[in-house]
This record gives C-alpha cells, structure tokens and sequence, in this order.
C-alpha cells in the first residue's frame, strides 16, 4: 500500500495510510513522512504495533533522540535494574496513571493540562515528539493541538507589530498541568515570533502553561498580551482534538504546534510511550 496523506483539520494535522513504522522504511518514504510532519505539524499513523525499541527507531528519523528531562522519581525496586540495563531507559517517557505499589510508574498522570510545548523553558526546546497509544480511557484523555504558524498568520496587524522583535519568558514546574505562578521553576528567554528553518514560516512561541511574561513590558501590559494571544491561538479553526485508540502513532512539531490534555475517569488506565527528539536554538523572525 502506498503511503497516503490526507488532512485531519484545515489548518493542522494529518492522517498517513500506508507505512508500517516498525519497519525499515526506504528514503522516499522518510522524506514524505518528513514532509508531511513539516507541513501539517502533527502527523498520525493508526493501527501500529511498536515495542519500545521500534518506536526509538522510528523516533530517529525526526532526529537525535533527547535524553529525559528529568527520570521517574518513584520507580518500583523490583524493576528498577532491569530499567537501568535498558538502553532506551534514558529516553523512554510514559505518560500514564497507572501505579505500582501507590507510586506512578511514568509522568504526568492525572487531569488535564494546559496547551505547551516540550522543553520550552530550555536553550534547546524539543524537535519532534513521538507519543504511542498502548492503554487509553474510553471517553477522556484526548490530545488537543494548536497550530501557531496558521495562529500567527491570522493575527491582525497591530498585534503583529507589538510582538516584532519581542522575547518571552517560557517557565515551568516539573510535574505541574495548570499553570501556577509564583513558584520555583526552570526558564529560559526565548523569541515571541520564530521562523522555521526547513520552511521559511513564522510561529508564534507562546503557550498558556508555560510562557510567563514579556520581557521589556510592565506585568499588566505583558499579561493582557499574552491572554490575547493564548485565547487565540486555542480558537476551534486552529486546533485538532485527537481521540486516542490503542495503536495510534503521534509525531508532532513543538516548534509549530502546542498541544493539551482533556481530562478523564481516574478510574481508567491510560499508557501512552514517549521519545523526544533534540532541537536546537529558536531563530528569532
């Protein structure tokens, strides 16, 4: 079956038919996938089978993969050597609610959370981030994207010019899903607008749970703008809403897309795997 790309919404996402990601894929195939990534900002494969050492594979093809952030505070002992004789161990990231013992065996487990992007209170934010559905809830714990290159084009042109040249504070609290201010957190300055280098677009680098303030702005002038611009770019026409099933393959784009979490019955198992992939610096537009 030949690979296929069809849009999940008009402004972000797409559906890709066609590819076995647990196969080594030819050259032509990557670059369409790549493409495809590129373009739509998130893409989706349905129907995969991956185990972890597959999906590190896959991972590679959106570039080197990022180490952990930060490792599971709370692992259970009797697992804890076979963990550390895994080499995908400082990699691999589940994002589930399921506990062992009375402690998470992954990260962020419960509730929603706020629109962000990975890694964005660092020099170097994440690239790409490869998420696999293995467990989801029946109803609850959809994944939401919002796209911040349609976002940004569709600003008016006031707007436009009281962010040129701005930088933003981009901060967050490990473990935390609605934001909190006003708390220890790791930060970093990074450019309000950036451009993306494979495609020449601009985007806007700001999120609800972890963008702060606006350097160079007093605190009522940077929050009034900043809840402008987090109230659009979580309008409906700029957002997809992805309703997991077990199988389902996400690579989004954190330098174009944010993304979310619906909330969901506790009473569910959810188990999602996760790779990161290395970015680099921010290019101011």
């Amino acid at each position: 079956m030949a690979l296929t790309v069809k849009k999940l919404t008009p402004h972000v996402g797409a559906l890709i038919s066609g590819v076995d990601a647990a196969a080594e894929l030819d050259e032509a195939t990557v670059k369409a996938l790549i493409d495809a990534w590129l373009g739509h900002g998130v893409i989706l494969l349905r129907g995969q089978n991956l185990t972890d050492h597959q999906q590190a594979n896959f991972s590679r093809l959106f570039g080197t993969l990022a180490e952990r952030s930060r490792p599971v505070e709370a692992r259970n002992e009797g697992n804890r050597a076979e963990a550390e004789a895994d080499p995908y161990e400082g990699y691999t990231m589940l994002v589930t609610n399921i506990r062992e013992n009375g402690k998470p065996i992954g990260s962020l487990p419960d509730g929603d959370m706020m629109f962000h992007a990975d890694l964005v209170y660092r020099e170097i934010p994440s690239r790409a981030t490869i998420l696999y559905g293995i467990e989801v809830p029946k109803q609850g714990g959809d994944t939401l994207f919002a796209s911040l290159t349609a976002a940004y084009e569709a600003l008016d042109d006031a707007t436009l010019s009281l962010i040129e040249g701005k930088r933003a504070v981009q901060g967050y609290h490990y473990g935390i899903t609605q934001r909190q201010d006003n708390v220890p957190l790791q930060s970093y300055t990074h450019p309000l607008v950036q451009v993306i280098p494979e495609t020449g677009r601009k985007a806007l680098f700001a999120s609800r749970l972890m963008t702060m303030s606006v350097v160079g702005m007093d605190e009522e002038s940077s929050d009034g703008l900043l809840a402008k611009l987090f109230d659009h770019m979580e309008e409906a026409r700029f957002v997809y809403t992805h309703k997991w099933r077990p199988g389902d393959l996400l690579v989004w784009d954190n330098r174009i897309t944010v993304h979310g979490r619906t909330d969901f019955d506790l009473g569910e198992r959810r188990l999602l795997r996760r790779f990161a992939t290395v970015g680099a610096p921010p290019i101011a537009a």
